[in-house]
């Protein structure tokens, strides 16, 4: 059984991710895992549509197993968000090759990734993110080492990404495979559409707005369930209600908390978003922000999170199942709620933290109590 992967977000799924997958089949093998953000993902916002029925769509469009990327490394910037889901994969001990797109051919990005592991000073780039700036901004600062072609193909969002995969893929001594496959037509962030391809962020972009995307999605249409703007009252309260310390939470900066209380008469988060940041503050930072205050995770748990890695079974079919039963850690892949009432220390506080993320995230539908209790999605 040859077993590929993949590491996502499907915010939303779409017919590029369908291509991949495709690809991948044609290329390589049937069986299939995703590592998939839950209900709120790295923007520091809210997935447009739920985990269940993303992890679904994956399924129905050939995929066997969709896997949950704990909360703590889904809403963290790329180098944590690589790693938490590398880690997983590596400790399932069965995964023989990792597919990711990008928008360079997988020798640049090794190329990229040796130099950058070799020369760059991690200090220097801690401290250029104890500034408050993006990880991008950080990284393209203390990489003072790298020339200009090289800083211009850092700065594609999926060679970013491709090249933590492989740093993580380093770091964690596996051997599992980097596979890269070429975006589609259009990049992760492009605001147009080429053929029957758009990016997740236009797609985004087309239905909050009330627009039909339908023909960038494989046979399904898209109503958004939820964004961020649902939470702006409820965060006001608990700035008001709280004493936050807001040292405690990884993407906090100095000044940020004067900046947030000062402009809390904000009329919304975009609003609030506009007032707090500053060449110093990043937009992305600010969300993440708000997000960790909101579930309350805070740096201390992210860093003990990778410790224990685990996950949880979303959707599958029956070569999932298969991949279940060969995986060398299925202790730590949970499904079920008799899973969640054995769970102890680390994991069993990252598990509260993942349905306290999902009644927040369920909180206008009234939809509460649904992990756990939720039947997982089999296509059997």
């Amino acid at each position: 059984m040859k077993i590929a992967s993949i590491i996502a977000e499907y915010n939303p799924f779409h017919k590029g991710h369908a291509y991949q997958i495709n690809k991948i089949k044609e290329d390589y093998t049937d069986f299939i895992v995703v590592i998939m953000s839950g209900n709120f993902v790295q923007r520091g916002e809210p997935a447009i549509i739920n985990k269940y029925e993303r992890a679904r769509q994956t399924i129905d469009n050939g995929a066997s197993l969709v896997l949950e990327l704990p909360l703590p490394y889904a809403t963290s910037n790329a180098e944590i968000f690589a790693l938490g889901a590398i880690n997983i994969l590596n400790s399932m001990g069965i995964i023989d090759r990792l597919y990711f797109g990008s928008e360079d051919d997988l020798d640049v990005l090794r190329s990229l990734q040796n130099k950058i592991d070799k020369n760059l000073d991690e200090a220097k780039l801690k401290k250029y993110l104890s500034e408050g700036k993006s990880f991008i901004r950080s990284r393209q600062l203390a990489m003072d080492f790298l020339g200009d072609e090289e800083k211009e193909i850092l700065k594609r969002p999926n060679n970013i990404l491709g090249i933590e995969y492989l740093r993580s893929l380093t770091k964690l001594n596996s051997s599992i495979d980097p596979h890269s496959i070429k975006r589609k037509n259009v990049n992760h962030h492009d605001n147009f559409t080429l053929d029957d391809f758009a990016s997740a962020s236009h797609i985004r972009n087309l239905v909050y707005k009330g627009e039909n995307a339908s023909n960038f999605l494989p046979g399904y249409d898209l109503v958004a369930e939820n964004k961020l703007e649902n939470y702006f009252d409820i965060f006001k309260y608990k700035m008001l209600s709280e004493k936050i310390n807001f040292k405690d939470y990884f993407d906090y900066e100095e000044g940020l908390e004067n900046r947030i209380l000062e402009n809390l008469d904000a009329e919304n988060f975009q609003d609030l978003i506009e007032k707090v940041h500053s060449k110093r503050h990043s937009r992305s930072r600010i969300k993440r922000l708000i997000i960790e205050i909101l579930l309350d995770i805070k740096k201390d748990l992210i860093k003990n999170s990778l410790k224990e890695p685990y996950t949880r079974v979303l959707a599958c079919d029956e070569r999932g199942l298969e991949i279940f039963k060969k995986s060398k850690n299925k202790n730590k892949i949970y499904s079920f709620k008799s899973f969640y009432d054995t769970s102890s220390g680390i994991t069993k506080e990252l598990l509260d933290k993942e349905i306290l993320a999902s009644d927040l995230y369920n909180i206008k539908s009234g939809k509460l109590k649904t992990d756990f209790t939720r039947e997982v999605y089999k296509k059997l």
